[in-house]
């Protein structure tokens, strides 16, 4: 039968042989037996089950990610082979099988190559979407991975209830991102860029934004996390945060650079105010009671920056105003009480034992009796908001 050489680097993990290979990217999906979707209706046979039905979802975000990064960074690939492969060291001069087998057994790993026959598949362990979106993308667009290869790792393993318990054990050992790491990590996404340029581009903001975790925590100097700030840059672009996911508001930017120009605009205009709120500024000054601070404070709250960021999103996008004008309005924003006493929030956005309340319905009615406040209506049967005077106050 026919075969290829592939070089190879054989190493010991967890008890067993293990391989190491790279191949093409365009070759990958002629080695590699993958699952498919499951169809409505399809009997399972259950002793065969071995991996998880493909998502197309998830293949074709794989496949959008490679067309769109050029630099895309795609993991390793690993493999099951339910045959033992044939893998021949390189020697060195006349160095016996008896000595090879010491320097493997000394260093944990040696090179060499693995003979495969031409049609030989192996069984994907963990990969399989990565795997069918490049074999997809071999035949639609070469193009895009022509130069690119993919390492796999290989095990040898014949025993189908073992390639089940290492499905699990490779997939439970992988932690997700949190949100907050894929806004700081993630700045292909334009949400997430602007953010991350709003943060380094204002000291105090820099200073006092938790950016791993998803909350701050009790004791903690800071005052918001990035993804605080990122629900106010949804927000101040006229969608709601809650509701609105920041991929979409990032496709938007993505057809209308004036837009995104806009909204960064808006949100450096209004986290520039922000700082001279009473809070905000104690809580400068005095960083050691920043959370004695946020345990008083609405506005230093994920939830009362919403509040404020909502406020801010038609100040800022529906007034004909000018930029004097502007941080006028929001001053009058920020000088308003933003205790946890203040009645304003008392039965909205505080409740009992004066803990901030989270709903969309407390958030929407905070920001009904904000309005107001300020000498502002929003009529309940529409989408716009109206500015209506003092007197009508």
């Amino acid at each position: 039968m026919a075969t290829i050489n592939v070089p190879a680097l054989k190493y010991k993990s967890g008890n067993r042989i293990w391989y190491a290979i790279t191949i093409p990217y365009r070759a990958l999906g002629k080695f590699i037996h993958t699952s498919s979707t499951k169809k409505k209706n399809q009997d399972i046979i259950k002793s065969e089950i071995r991996n998880r039905f493909l998502d197309s979802g998830h293949k074709n975000e794989i496949k959008s990610y490679i067309m769109d990064e050029p630099e895309f960074t795609i993991p390793p690939v690993t493999l099951v082979s339910f045959d033992e492969l044939d893998f021949r060291p390189y020697t060195f001069g006349d160095e016996s099988i008896e000595e090879q087998q010491q320097r493997f057994e000394s260093v944990g790993s040696i090179a060499g190559v693995v003979i495969l026959p031409i049609d030989y598949e192996f069984e994907c362990l963990d990969g399989n979407h990565r795997t069918v979106a490049i074999r997809e993308l071999a035949n639609e667009a070469p193009n895009a991975i022509a130069d690119s290869n993919m390492l796999l790792n290989i095990v040898y393993e014949s025993r189908p209830r073992k390639i089940r318990q290492d499905f699990v054990d490779v997939n439970k050992n992988a932690k997700q991102t949190s949100s907050s790491i894929n806004t700081l990590f993630n700045t292909r996404d334009k949400v997430s860029g602007l953010v991350v340029d709003l943060v380094d581009g204002l000291d105090y903001l820099k200073e006092t934004t938790e950016l791993l975790a998803t909350s701050v925590s009790k004791n903690s100097k800071d005052i918001y996390t990035i993804n605080n700030i990122k629900n106010v840059v949804i927000e101040l672009a006229g969608y709601n945060s809650q509701s609105n996911k920041a991929e979409k508001i990032s496709n938007f930017f993505k057809e209308d650079n004036e837009f995104e120009n806009e909204v960064r605009k808006r949100a450096k205009l209004f986290f520039e105010e922000l700082k001279y709120n009473d809070f905000i500024q104690e809580c400068l000054r005095n960083r050691e009671k920043t959370s004695e601070l946020r345990n008083n404070s609405v506005i230093t709250s994920g939830t009362g920056i919403i509040v404020a960021a909502r406020i801010g999103g038609f100040i800022l996008g529906n007034l004909s105003l000018d930029e004097h004008q502007v941080r006028e309005e929001l001053t009058k924003l920020f000088t308003i009480d933003w205790s946890r006493k203040n009645s304003l929030f008392q039965g909205n956005i505080i409740g009992a034992q004066e803990k901030i309340l989270n709903s969309r319905d407390a958030i929407s009615s905070a920001t009904k009796v904000l309005m107001l406040k300020l000498g502002y209506h929003r009529p309940e049967n529409l989408e716009e908001y109206v500015v209506i005077s003092e007197e009508n106050y």
